[in-house]
């Protein structure tokens, strides 16, 4: 009897860690049958409201975060005609990001990615100098009705009306809509000196013939191991316009362009501290 009893609970400690196992495996990469209804019910949705498109299921994957699945919507004959669908355990859609194409998101992104690879190209250059330990090219984007402000200057790139699936050339997106984020360490952290490493810098991206409308530039003494991090050692300047970048009164244009930075910089640590005091009120 006893013998019987320790079998019935072996049994079961067997089924429950069966199904905790099951229960931890579904959360972690879910299971056949919701991925089945996920793809039964983007397909669905897909003939409803796209039947004039050639959209395809390219695939259909799930995400652990969210507990959701995730079917990728593309099209053979259009580069920017991709976007998802998120689709609940149940197979209910929850989410249909085609906005994604019709305002323009896709497109703005392609060229996006166009301009970072062409500046990567100059930056990774044997040209280029070693010293600058982070830089990249971005297109600062908004919508046409978007409030100009710091964040969403006045050269972003207006997305909603950019045409889908139109080659532009990347180097005229680039002189109206380009930015240039740069980062560099040097022993000289003068005004003197970033002025005559944007001098540099513009030169080398004249030559390649993909330019920039405007830049941010942080310059910085070595960090020393062992040493913290100071930031007030630093020179930085925001959104200064290639235009702005020749050498006769350059440097004054730098000493103004930091200062705004500094004030900006102040601005925004206040906004972070009054959300910070705000939340903890609450």
């Amino acid at each position: 009897m006893k013998k019987k009893i320790l079998k019935v609970l072996a049994l079961v400690v067997a089924i429950v860690l069966i199904i905790g196992v099951g229960l931890f495996a579904n959360a972690l990469v879910g299971n056949p049958v919701s991925k089945f209804l996920a793809t039964k019910s983007a397909n669905e949705h897909l003939e409803k409201n796209y039947s004039d498109k050639d959209f395809i299921i390219e695939e259909v994957t799930y995400d652990f975060k969210t507990g959701n699945y995730y079917a990728r919507v593309t099209s053979p004959t259009s580069i920017d005609s991709h976007f998802s669908l998120s689709i609940d355990f149940t197979g209910k859609l929850e989410l249909d990001c085609y906005d994604d194409v019709t305002t323009g998101w896709n497109t703005a992104m392609r060229l996006e990615d166009d301009y970072r690879n062409a500046v990567k190209a100059i930056t990774e250059s044997k040209d280029f100098s070693e010293k600058y330990f982070i830089a990249y090219g971005e297109i600062p984007c908004v919508l046409s009705d978007y409030p100009i402000d710091e964040e969403h200057p006045e050269y972003a790139l207006q997305k909603d009306e950019l045409v889908i699936d139109k080659i532009y050339d990347i180097k005229e997106v680039a002189a109206k809509h380009g930015k240039l984020v740069l980062y560099a360490y040097d022993d000289e952290v003068t005004h003197e000196r970033l002025a005559e490493l944007l001098l540099d810098v513009k030169n080398k991206f004249d030559k390649s013939g993909v330019t920039f409308k405007a830049v941010d530039f942080v310059l910085e003494p070595p960090k020393k191991e062992g040493e913290p991090y100071m930031s007030d050692a630093q020179i930085s300047i925001r959104n200064f316009y290639y235009s702005d970048i020749y050498e006769d009164g350059l440097v004054e244009r730098v000493k103004e362009a930091n200062q705004k930075t500094i004030e900006y910089n102040a601005e925004q640590d206040k906004i972070k501290e009054a959300e910070i005091s705000n939340s903890v009120d609450q």
